[in-house]
């Protein structure tokens, strides 16, 4: 709506019989005598901002005209819904279907007719007021994505209150007009978010005349959030990834969709959380229509899928980081241990036919020897290496501060038992060990492995918001996402993997993440398909996880794509360098 048309509306509204502000009265007597009735009046409080970690303002509130009524009192024989659609811009059956389903939820509940009311839209409504009773126009707010639609999965969006989420939340104050976080951090942190509505009792005479207001309670505006998120990083690495997305989508149709988590090794602050495709959440804002949402949820790509945290799949070679720091924990090897690959072990080939020969524990990691971890993943056995997956943060849920995490499967042999109907092979646990077979896992939980390894043993949780403000400036509450807890595993014994990663990028799998501005340390993963309905030709997963500086770590960067074919190396790694060069390099995106 233009300033303009903003204008006109307003000054309509204070000429005209509405309400103030977000102002929604909830009848309390339901026969009206002659003498007074006394109403029940609720303003809604603005809702609680969200900034980014320097202070830019990425969600926000704006204006939203719309009708609201008592659907009881609302006539809507044809000839009143012929008018009131012909002032909204909406179809007499839609309007018709949309008071019946009010009817159902609840006939004295307050309901929305019609919703981001355009300038004539509202000059025609006004006109509509005397002829239906129980309708009211109202000024009412609808969220306002200030920054760009960038990090949506991680934002989320409003949407009406449901019949169902209304029982259940009745009692804490929630309403029927209410408007409630539906995903992301809207919804994590909704009961900041809104505030608390303002309470007034209006009393009117047999007339209809406001006789008497008296204010119960004044509306408190709801909490701010100030998040970890960098939004110049974020779109950074949106960037990165697209460019890459771009490029596969020309060499295969299959592909199809990708992600990337850039966290802080020490304390699990997630600087920027990607998943692409995204979708536009202003259809949610405004009220989105069945067939949009058919349509969204039909889409090729799964773009609601929040990929960094509930998309699952095999961990691929990046698990090594599982594998070998279980084997060195459990006396197995040590950083001076030489192998011998010959190109397969128990029926299973490395990688490279040929065999790598004879190879130390640091070039096992660098080059990405399958055999040396198979022969580790047999002597640990899969209940060891189940264990200690688990104590990195693998199986289950990592903590972070959005909805609907998954928690991957950690298999083990009664898992197998409980779930295939078979037995635990050998062959499983070589599978296993090299992150393949039944383990899956999210980005988000292989974020959290490796800020393991980088910051020597401590697992951290991951999470966006930094701190909740008032207001009025105050600190209402700092979620203090402390450590889960440290791995009982020696200090040399972590630096031995880091140095395997480190040596991946200056001379292994990882060197097209060898930026000339900090020193790198990585792991690749490549992870192999069969192929079947949605991935027709098998085409692999790629996975590269990483940290720097390496001497003294800093961040994490996981990068994860789906259906790629290729390697991690090729695919994810130069993802993660152009994130590494924006925080590292002349931009000093790190700051």
């Amino acid at each position: 709506m233009s300033l303009a048309g903003l204008g006109t509306a307003v000054m309509l509204i204070l000429a005209g019989r509405f309400y103030q502000l977000e102002v929604v009265r909830h009848q309390e007597l339901l026969h009206k005598a002659q003498s007074n009735s006394v109403f029940t009046e609720y303003k809604t409080a603005p809702r609680g901002r969200i900034w980014d970690r320097h202070g830019k303002l990425l969600v926000t509130n704006e204006p939203d005209f719309q009708l609201e009524g008592i659907p009881f009192e609302v006539p809507h024989d044809a000839k009143h819904l012929q008018w009131l659609a012909a002032a909204t811009g909406q179809a007499p059956h839609k309007l018709k279907a949309r008071i019946d389903k009010a009817l159902k939820v609840g006939p004295l509940e307050p309901f929305v007719f019609a919703k981001a009311l355009s300038t004539p839209q509202v000059v025609a409504s006004t006109k509509l007021l005397s002829q239906f009773k129980g309708l009211r126009l109202v000024i009412r707010e609808r969220r306002r994505f200030a920054a760009g639609l960038h990090a949506t999965h991680s934002l989320g969006y409003m949407g009406e209150i449901t019949a169902e989420e209304l029982k259940e939340l009745r009692p804490k104050g929630y309403m029927g007009l209410d408007r409630i976080g539906k995903e992301g951090l809207e919804r994590t942190y909704d009961g900041w978010l809104r505030g608390y509505k303002g309470v007034s009792k209006i009393s009117i005479d047999a007339l209809g005349r406001t006789v008497k207001t008296t204010e119960v309670r004044p509306p408190k505006p709801g909490a701010d959030l100030h998040l970890a998120l960098d939004w110049e990083l974020q779109k950074v690495a949106e960037k990165s990834l697209q460019e890459m997305l771009d490029q596969l989508r020309q060499e295969n149709q299959e592909f199809s969709g990708g992600s990337v988590v850039v966290m802080e090794a020490q304390t699990g602050a997630v600087r920027a959380l990607v998943s692409l495709p995204q979708y536009d959440p202003r259809p949610f804002a405004r009220g989105i229509t069945q067939k949009e949402y058919t349509r969204l949820i039909n889409q090729k790509g799964l773009p609601l899928l929040h990929r960094a945290v509930q998309s699952i799949a095999s961990p691929g070679s990046t698990f090594k980081l599982v594998t070998s720091s279980a084997a060195l924990s459990n006396g197995l090897c040590s950083a001076g241990s030489v192998f011998y690959c010959g190109g397969s072990y128990a029926g299973a080939n490395c990688f490279v036919t040929s065999g790598h020969g004879s190879i130390g524990f640091e070039g096992s990691l660098a080059h990405s020897c399958d055999v040396v971890y198979y022969m580790l993943g047999v002597k640990l056995g899969v209940e060891r290496l189940s264990k200690h997956a688990k104590t990195m943060g693998l199986g289950q849920q990592t903590g972070i501060d959005l909805p609907g995490e998954s928690e991957g499967i950690l298999p083990t042999a009664d898992w197998k038992w409980k779930n295939v109907g078979d037995k635990w092979y050998e062959g499983d646990t070589v599978n296993f060990s090299i992150g393949q077979g039944f383990l899956l896992v999210t980005p988000i939980q292989m974020a959290v492995v490796t800020a393991a390894v980088a910051n020597g043993g401590k697992v951290v949780k991951p999470h966006l918001v930094q701190q909740v403000m008032s207001y009025q400036g105050r600190v209402l509450a700092r979620p203090g996402f402390k450590p889960l807890r440290r791995l009982q595993v020696k200090p040399n014994l972590w630096a031995a993997v880091r140095q395997g990663m480190r040596g991946a990028v200056l001379y292994g799998t990882g060197g097209a993440c060898n930026s000339e501005f900090v020193q790198v340390a990585g792991k690749t993963g490549t992870v192999e398909n069969m192929p079947n309905s949605e991935n027709l030709h098998g085409r692999n997963h790629t996975w590269f996880v990483s940290f720097a500086p390496y001497e003294h770590p800093e961040i994490v960067v996981v990068v994860m794509c789906e259906k790629s074919g290729g390697y991690g190396g090729s695919r994810c790694a130069p993802v993660a360098r152009k994130i590494y060069d924006y925080l590292y390099g002349p931009s000093k995106g790190i700051r």
